[in-house]
């Protein structure tokens, strides 16, 4: 079999095996589109899982795995930690939404408060895609300009004003050092691309010619530093808060990926203090969570004490009580020792895939930052948009359905994986060994 040829796994095992996630995704795909979320997808079917302990997924079909997707990096502790648990279910038995403040959003808070330097208010909404949607209508009032910048291929959730040159064909995307802002899916508002400046991750030069032509427009820059996904680019963090400082634009760093790097975050690491700071994913402990926060003289325009200010923020279930509670319980679970441990199995994937990459006649590359990490077929870690799509992404599919055959579950597009506090060294050992004897396996098919 070519290499690329299907998505069906090696020689057809894949269906053999997962019958009844066939059937359960037959069923889905009658009443959702597509059987299942767009991020669940991948070809023949997604597998459907049963449960999760430790860092263990069951699939309906009764095969284990061990999980290097984590939920999308939400679950650092793994599954139904002791903690973790403990605290819904104290939360629930006092009751799952009261219709008022209950004191522990205030926990959450105080506890983000006191992680992140930039950080002197939060407020809490539902999703990654909302705390950006925030973020943005809080820098376009405050500065009243209605330009954003963004990079190239970084992803700030589902609404207009982000989901440009989120993966533009590059047909459409312009010079690499002046991208054209693309609307990433149809349907997006006409205006949406104009308000948009996009700026390339891998050229700081650029970055600072575009910001400095297009400052007078500028209400805020994002910036998603892509770790675990990219290569960090030496100077761009520092280049880019240098330049919003400078022009009065608002610094929004989004760290929805969150708290996987250092106790203070990706921040914390670059040295670079945001006006802004989005979260999402581990900071609810599982539960749809988003928050957004910054300094108080930014935030405190939400603060409708002395009457409407212009600005408003809500929702039913912002700051749902069972999410912050699940968010409180697993940040006090990531303690100094606890990024420790994660560094450590971070350190011994690079190290191992460095020990196992020169035996194959493959292109194949990777980048790992804390315990995150991504697989590329390519001669080099990509840096930019651009790199990404010129890696093989032909061969992810074959290598994700070997993983799955060596019971291993990562991303299905082996971007974006991470280690959780539940694994121990062995089991980054395994999961290396897995990567090598597929990485043969397939050198052999191309043949």
């Amino acid at each position: 079999m070519a290499i690329g040829e299907t998505g069906k796994g090696v020689d057809g095992s894949y269906e053999a095996v997962t019958t009844a996630s066939r059937a359960a995704f037959d069923r889905a795909a009658a009443v959702m589109p597509g059987g299942s979320k767009g991020a669940y997808f991948y070809s023949p079917y997604p597998l459907f899982f049963e449960r999760g302990d430790g860092c263990r997924l069951t699939d309906i079909d009764g095969r284990t795995f061990l999980d290097c997707a984590n939920h999308h990096t939400a679950q650092v502790l793994g599954h139904n930690h002791p903690a973790v648990v403990e605290a819904i279910n104290s939360q629930v038995s006092r009751g799952v939404v009261l219709g008022g403040p209950t004191g522990v959003e205030t926990e959450l808070a105080e506890e983000l408060c006191d992680r992140v330097a930039s950080l002197e208010r939060v407020r809490f909404c539902n999703s990654g895609t909302e705390a950006t949607l925030h973020a943005i209508r809080l820098a376009r009032g405050i500065t009243g300009r209605s330009r954003i910048a963004k990079f190239e291929g970084g992803y700030h959730g589902s609404h207009d004003a982000v989901e440009i040159s989120v993966a533009p064909p590059l047909e459409n995307a312009g010079d690499a050092a002046s991208p054209t802002p693309v609307a990433g899916v149809r349907g997006i508002a006409p205006g949406a691309t104009g308000d948009v400046l996009v700026l390339p991750y891998d050229d700081v030069d650029a970055v600072t010619r575009l910001v400095e032509t297009h400052a007078g427009e500028l209400a805020c820059i994002l910036l998603d530093p892509k770790a675990g996904i990219l290569e960090p680019v030496d100077g761009l963090a520092e280049t880019v808060s240098a330049l919003a400082g400078e022009h009065d634009i608002l610094l929004i760093a989004d760290e929805v990926v969150a708290f996987r790097l250092a106790r203070g975050g990706w921040q914390q690491t670059r040295g670079v203090t945001p006006d802004l700071t989005t979260y999402g994913k581990l900071v609810g402990g599982g539960f749809p969570i988003g928050a957004f926060g910054g300094r108080a003289e930014v935030m405190d325009r939400l603060d409708m004490r002395g009457g409407p200010t212009g600005f408003h923020q809500s929702g039913t279930f912002s700051a749902h009580p069972v999410a912050m509670a699940a968010g409180v319980a697993t940040l006090r679970q990531m303690t100094p020792e606890a990024f420790g441990v994660l560094d450590d199995l971070g350190r011994r994937l690079d190290d191992g895939l460095a020990q196992i990459v020169c035996r194959h006649d493959l292109a194949f590359s990777w980048v790992v930052a804390g315990s995150l990490f991504s697989l590329y077929f390519a001669d080099h870690a990509p840096r930019s948009y651009r790199d990404l799509v010129a890696c093989r992404k032909e061969w992810n599919s074959l290598l994700f359905h070997r993983l799955i055959e060596k019971g291993y579950y990562l991303s299905h597009s082996l971007g974006m994986n991470a280690l959780s506090l539940a694994m121990g060294p062995e089991d980054v050992d395994g999961l290396v060994a897995a990567i090598d004897e597929s990485l043969e396996a397939m050198a052999t098919d191309a043949g």
